[in-house]
Formats: C-alpha cells, structure tokens, sequence
C-alpha cells in the first residue's frame, strides 16, 4: 500500500517474495513496530523487516544481529512507512456480502438489514457464510491487516457456524473467531452449548492461527442462567488440555436451563 509518504503494508511484505524465493529483506525504512516488552508502539528509524516464506522473521533497526539468509532479495525501504500488520478488533467477516450497502445506514437499521437477526439469518445458506467469510478474511490481509477478531454473529445453526469456521482455518489469517451464542429461531441454546464444546475439541486449533473464542451481548439482558453457563464454557474451554476438559465436564457439567 502506497500513498503519500508512502506506506507499506505488511500484506505487501508478506506476500511480496514468490514461492521460489527464499527470503525478501526491506531495509532501511522507518518501522512502525509494536514493544511487547513495553507495551507500546515502537518507532523504529532505519528500520529492516526480513521475510522469510510467508512469515516475518525478524523486525529490527541497524546492523541485523543473525545470519541472513543466502538467497536474499534486497527492497530499499529508504524514506518509506513500513507496518508490520495491522490488528481488526472488531469485524464481521461473514457480512462481506454487504460491502458498500450500509456506509450511510443508521445503527439501527444495520441491525434491521444487515445484523444477525436480519433476513439474511434466513436468507444465507452455510456456503452463503463460508464465501462471505473466506472472501473477507482475505480481503483484510489484502489490506495489510494480519489479526482479526471476528464475531461470527452467523451461527444460526451448526452448519452456519461449521461454514464460518472453516472459512477462518482456509484463511490462514490470525483470527480469534468468536463463536456467537444467540436468539436463534431453530438453533436451541442447548444445542449451541453442545456445539461449542464439539467445536473446543476441533484439532485443527492446535497448529493453526485460528483460536476459539465467545461472543455474546446477553450480559445485561438474558436470562442470568444463561449468562453463568456461557461464563462457565469460557472457563472450561481456557483448561490447559482436553483431558482436563473432560474431567471438568464430568464433574460440573454446563446444564443450560433457559432454551431459545
């Protein structure tokens, strides 16, 4: 991405060397990093971003401290902006479908015509969620953002919520994928715990991007029963490994008590 004082995406650095090359180093720029450490943003002056594959695999200003790699491509970042990704708090990736629809739509008529109790939740099939949320989550990286959290608020049934998942592992996108427990016509509140503690013993979590979360906006409305038996999911499904899981499940089973 380039403009002005030009900018540069990390989409753009990502995805810049082609599968034949080895590494792709951007050197000399001004890096707009994060301090972990520190917990803030951190500009780097005459800043390197070195790429390796798909991955970034070193942010760093001078001399580089490590052995670079022997089939390097070398990009002059001189006088240009490098962001090292960009992190969406808040998006809902199944709704690409809407793109340029709701730009001067009240928040109130979003909820009416595109939210999760809209005519799409009977309108879109799963492969309708699974297209709108692949397509999504890839124009995100293509805009440079690397981190999503997505509120799947598209879990109108298990196959709803299955396409929107799968969408979000094919991705390949840093994605907290938030499972949306909700007021569904013919999706129980029973049924969405189950799913749920199906989708926490989903494999593909152990060596993906994709991590499991919770979206629920019941706090203040729903009944408290509810409420508490979301809190003690979240609190299940944070046990260190599926066998603690089971014993917890065993143990105090979650017993919903207020079906949609």
């Amino acid at each position: 991405m380039l403009a002005g004082s030009s900018w540069l995406s990390l989409l753009a650095l990502a995805s810049y060397a082609a599968p034949g090359e080895a590494a792709t180093l951007f050197a000399g720029g001004t890096v707009i990093a994060w301090d972990a450490a520190a917990q803030r943003l951190d500009v780097l002056r005459n800043g390197s971003v070195l790429v390796e594959d798909d991955s970034i695999a070193a942010v760093f200003s001078g001399p580089y401290n490590g052995t670079l790699p022997p089939a390097l491509e070398v990009v002059d970042a001189t006088n240009d902006i490098l962001s090292t990704g960009f992190i969406d708090t808040h998006r809902h990736s199944w709704q690409t479908a809407f793109k340029t629809l709701g730009s001067n739509t009240t928040l109130l008529r979003y909820f009416e015509r595109y939210g999760t109790d809209s005519p799409a939740s009977t309108v879109f099939t799963p492969e309708d969620v699974y297209i709108g949320q692949l397509v999504g989550m890839l124009e995100a990286l293509n805009g440079g953002v690397t981190t999503i959290v997505d509120f799947a608020h598209c879990t109108w049934s298990a196959a709803h919520a299955r396409a929107a998942l799968d969408a979000a592992f094919e991705s390949g996108v840093r994605t907290e994928w938030a499972y949306n427990f909700g007021d569904y016509t013919n999706f129980t509140f029973e049924a969405q715990t189950r799913l749920f503690q199906q989708l926490v013993a989903d494999t593909r979590f152990r060596n993906s991007s994709t991590r499991l979360g919770i979206s629920y906006d019941g706090f203040s409305t729903a009944d408290p029963n509810r409420t508490r038996t979301i809190l003690d999911l979240a609190r299940w499904a944070a046990l260190p490994s599926p066998s603690a899981r089971k014993r917890q499940l065993t143990q105090t089973p979650a017993k919903p008590t207020h079906p949609s």
